[in-house]
Formats: structure tokens, sequence, C-alpha cells
């Protein structure tokens, strides 16, 4: 295991690389490499991009023998993927490193962010050191990878909602999904449904064959023109993890399990929608709604004074093209001033269709007095289920209107919107009636009674709160120290749950959890929380209190073993049974020594 400490702490390095050009709305990859997997990294400031994905992760290490001599090499790297916001030259400043009390920069970059087409050579193509290949290897017809978008139906209407599923499937080791390059749909109207983030695949059985799935994207489709609409292919560059072949003999290939990431291309299935045009015969009034719906209306008063607003609810509610209706046409006494009608809709994307509601208040102030008639409201739509065209109406509601109570120097002043009413004529609106208390002039607060109280009261509160800071610092190291002492119980327990597992074979979660039994014994025991622990930060931590160099050693050596562990291949981990008894018993030195 020495292997995975090879690089010597005077050696680590990070390095950025991104292309020198891209095109504007063009997605490229921004890559920040290291040699160690230790330290924290600090991304720079990236406000002058959009981040579409990242960062992600990957882990790749390789391994030689030259005259019997073993040298091992790693790569960790951090992935964006951005698009430039708009034209010019940018610098991304560099990342850093910080490990062992220093910080490392990476280099910085410039890129040059143009209109029309970016040259050949700047591709977005990321440069391969430490086992990643940047070359983009086709398989848009691989059985093992591939994408589909899968449509709801392919025959609609003009205006009638088609679901539209983009989904991913793999019989491969996908480590993550690097460009996506969705079709424009042209000649439909596009509504994104929500759609939670692609963290892992669920299995799926396509005749018979076992795939991991994954959604990556959801819309609804408005079809706004009549015939064949095809929808262009959907294009995905996936990093895939492969096992490299470096030696000429297959042996030292299956040992050492060295692994690259490649970047593969796929193409999904071009998808072709026909699209009928609505009957002949509209009613008057249509206005292109489709969908199913429901009409519903009301005015908040019907008895008022003239110079009174009231207002008229028209609500439409329902699944279709909801977003796209137009309020509809009311026919107003002329006596009556009106606005602009006030729109609110809730509305939601499914795959069943957009559906919720579209309400629009009318308001209306009548001058004079009298009874007015407010007629019917109707709103005709297209029912795709029923072929046909159907007709809504709201009932029609009477106004009685009163004579006002203003006087002849009163003048009401309308203006262009709702809140544009003002009264003018009137200098007063409101009196103040409640009783006033005055105080004599020079009246000052200093030196009575008052004074004094806020003092005491001031000083009371001020001894309180250095009694509770008292405590509270009290009780954190009381934390501390119960946390110290169960430090061996709670290892022993995690111990327990991985001897289970070593019975099962489960081996990657065995790992694991010795790698929790170790990390989180060394957190209770060095009080340090779990994010801060290094094998760096450890081994200084546990010199300092004068632990054994043997017992360090042998405990480093125990988590190299399970971190290299998962990441190996199925059965070439080693003896689970000897790391297990290893790490029962560096816990028990340990607690000795501590």
């Amino acid at each position: 295991m020495a292997a995975l400490s090879a690089v010597a702490a005077d050696h680590y390095r990070i390095n950025a690389s991104a292309p020198e050009t891209v095109t504007l709305g063009q997605q490229f990859r921004l890559v920040f490499e290291m040699n160690t997997r230790d330290g924290k990294f600090i991304p720079p400031d990236l406000s002058d991009f959009m981040i579409l994905m990242g960062p992600s992760t990957s882990y790749s290490q390789s391994t030689q023998i030259i005259n019997g001599r073993i040298s091992s090499s790693v790569s960790y790297t951090y992935t964006y993927i951005l698009q430039a916001k708009q034209t010019g030259v940018f610098t991304i400043a560099p990342g850093k490193l910080k490990i062992r009390n220093k910080t490392i920069a990476s280099n910085a970059l410039k890129i040059h962010v143009v209109k029309g087409s970016a040259p050949a050579s700047s591709g977005g193509a990321v440069p391969s050191t430490g086992g990643t290949s940047s070359a983009v290897t086709p398989s848009s017809s691989n059985p093992n990878l591939f994408v589909k978008i899968l449509v709801d139906k392919t025959h609609v209407y003009q205006g009638e909602a088609v679901a539209v599923t983009v989904k991913i499937y793999s019989r491969v080791n996908l480590t993550g999904l690097d460009e996506i390059d969705m079709p424009e749909f042209d000649g439909f109207l596009k509504q994104e449904i929500p759609t939670p983030d692609l963290r892992s695949l669920q299995r799926e059985y396509i005749n018979g064959v076992s795939y991991g799935t994954g959604v990556i994207q959801r819309y609804l489709l408005f079809p706004q023109t009549t015939g064949d609409i095809k929808i262009d292919r959907v294009k995905i560059i996936c990093l895939v993890r492969e096992r490299a072949h470096t030696s000429s003999d297959p042996f030292f290939d299956d040992f050492f399990g060295n692994y690259r990431t490649v970047r593969k291309a796929i193409l999904s299935n071009p998808v072709t929608i026909h699209v009928d045009p609505l009957p002949p015969g509209a009613p008057a009034g249509f206005k292109g709604a489709v969908g199913t719906f429901g009409l519903d209306a009301s005015v908040d008063k019907t008895t008022l004074k003239a110079n009174d607003a009231v207002t008229l609810k028209v609500k439409i509610s329902g699944n279709g093209n909801l977003k796209l209706i137009e309020p509809p046409k009311v026919e107003f006494p002329p006596d009556f001033d009106t606005y602009d009608p006030k729109i609110t809709s809730h509305i939601s994307n499914t795959m069943h269709g957009a559906t919720g509601y579209k309400q629009f208040e009318y308001l209306m102030i009548p001058r004079h007095a009298g009874k007015y008639r407010l007629p019917s409201v109707s709103f005709v739509y297209f029912d795709p289920a029923a072929r046909s065209y159907k007709t809504l109406r709201t009932p029609a509601y009477t106004l009685t209107v009163m004579k006002g109570e203003q006087t002849g120097n009163e003048q009401v002043i309308t203006g262009g919107g709702q809140e544009a009413l003002k009264y003018i004529g009137k200098d007063i609106r409101y009196i103040y009636t409640k009783p006033i208390r005055l105080r004599p002039e020079g009246y000052t607060l200093f030196g009575t009674w008052k004074f004094y109280l806020v003092y005491i009261i001031s000083l009371f509160l001020f001894i309180i709160l250095i009694w509770i800071r008292h405590r509270y610092i009290k009780a954190r190291g009381d934390q501390q120290r119960i946390r110290n002492k169960q430090a061996n119980k709670m290892a022993r327990k995690r111990l327990k749950v991985a001897g289970q597992l070593l019975k099962k074979g489960d081996q990657a979660k065995f790992y694991e959890e010795v790698l929790k039994a170790l990390w989180g014994y060394l957190s209770d025991k060095l009080t340090l929380p779990v994010s801060d622990l290094t094998r760096e930060s450890a081994a200084q931590a546990l010199e300092k209190r004068n632990v054994d160099k043997d017992s360090v050693e042998k405990l480093l050596r125990v988590i190299d073993q399970c971190e290299f562990a998962r990441y190996a291949p199925e059965g070439s981990a080693g003896p689970m049974d000897k790391i297990y008894q290893e790490a029962v018993e560096i816990i028990s030195e340990l607690e000795e020594e501590l």
C-alpha cells in the first residue's frame, strides 16, 4: 500500500484546463486536476459564466512495475460544465488546494467568448493525464448505453399537449454526464416539467435485460403548426469508467485494476409528431384554447353607490394550454369606467398536462345611479378527447347602483389603472380624536428614577449573559470529554456492524463501515470534526500525543487498504478478515496509548 502515498508532500500540484475560445451559448468543461485526494479544494469565482453542472469528481490510479520496482500515480479531478453569458475575454482565477497548512494555486485561464463558430481546435476537449481519455467515442448504436426520447402520443391536434421524457439507459460503469445538448423543439411551445437532478440510476428490465435507467429531463410541448413536426436528436457526452490495458501481460492489469474514464457520445432516436389542424366551424369567440376546462364567475357586490368600485372575477380552470388563454371579452354597460383586467395564474406542468387555473379580475366603476345588467361571459375551447368545440357561459348579474353621497365640491379623478383613483376637494380625510399627552418644556429623563432603573436592568442582564456563556462553555467541554470517553465504545459498535457485513460478503459496505469506525474514533478521541481530518492531520495529531510511530503507520496502512479496496473491482480487494482484525487491533492499541 505504500504506492498510495508515493507522492511526497513537496510535490503536490493542481492544474486547471479549459478551451481557449468558446462560442456564445456553447457548453464547455473547466477541469481542475490534482495528484492527491487529500486537502481541501477551493474553487475560483465563476460568476462570469453559468454553471450548468458540477463540480463532479473523478479518481484514477495507475501502477507500473519497472525492474521490480513498483511506482504509482494518482489523478483526482473536479469538473464544471459552464456556459458563457456574453462575448468578451474573461479570466478564471486560479483554483486552490489547501493541504498541510500550505495553499497551492493552479494556473489562471483566459477564455475568449466569440459569436458564431469557435475554432475546431478549441472544441471543449480537456487534456487528459493520469487515466482520463479526452477523445469522444461515438456509441449512438451501443446496446449497453443509449438515450431515448419518449413521448406519450405521436398524433395530436394543434395546441394539444405532448409529454416528452428524455431517458438514459446504461449497462456500463457510468460515472457522470459531461455535456447535454437538447433539441430546440422547433414548432412547439416548450414548457419544462420539474425534474429532480439525476443522482443515481434505477433498475429496469427491458425485454428481459436489466438496465440502469434515469430521467434527465421532462417537457410539455404544445404544437403551434400542423403537419409532421420532427423532434431532433438529443446528444449526450457520457463519462464511462473502463479498464485500462497498460501492460502486455493481462495478469498485471487484472491484479492492479487499472481504470480510466473515457468520454462517449450517444444520440437519441429522432421522433416525429403528426399534428392535425383543428376542425373547421369553430364558434365565434374561439381564441385557440385546447384542453378540458371549467368556467366560474363572481362579483364582490351587487348593490353599491355611484363612484364605488365593483370587481368581476372570471376563473378558467382545467387541463390544457392555460398559459395561452386570453382574457374573455366582457360587455360592460356604457356608463361604467373599466380598466385592464388583473391576471392571476397558478399552473403546474406535469406528465398529465398543464393543470391549474387562470383568473381575470375586471374592475369597473358606475358613475350614475340605476339598475345595470352585466351580460353572461362566454368561453370557447376545443376538447381533443371529444374532438369537438365546447362553449361555457357564466351567469348574468344585475347591479343596483344608488346615488352617491359626495358633495358638489368633490370630484373623482380616474387614471389608467386599478389604483389610479383619487379624491380631490377634501382638505382633511382623517382627524385624530384620541387624547394627546403633553410634557412641560425642558423635561429630560436624566436624573429620574426611570433613568437609574434602566442602568440597573442593563447590569442585571449583563450578569445573566455572562452566567449563560459560562454554562455553555462548561457544557461544551463536558460533551468533548464524553465523546473522548465513548470513542472506543462507538468504534466497536461500528466494527460489530462491519463484522456482520464481513459474514455476508458485502465488500463495498464492509470497507465503508471500517473507514467510518476508524475516522469516527479519531474524531471523537482527538475532538476534531471528521470533515477536518486527513491522513496528514490525523498523523500529526497522534504524534503530538506521543503515540508510537508504528501504531500511526499501522493505522494509516489500514485506512489506505480500505480506501484502495473501495475503488478496486470485485474480488481484487484482498482478504477482508485480515483487514477487520487489523482494524480491531489498531483501535485497541490507540486506546491504550491515548
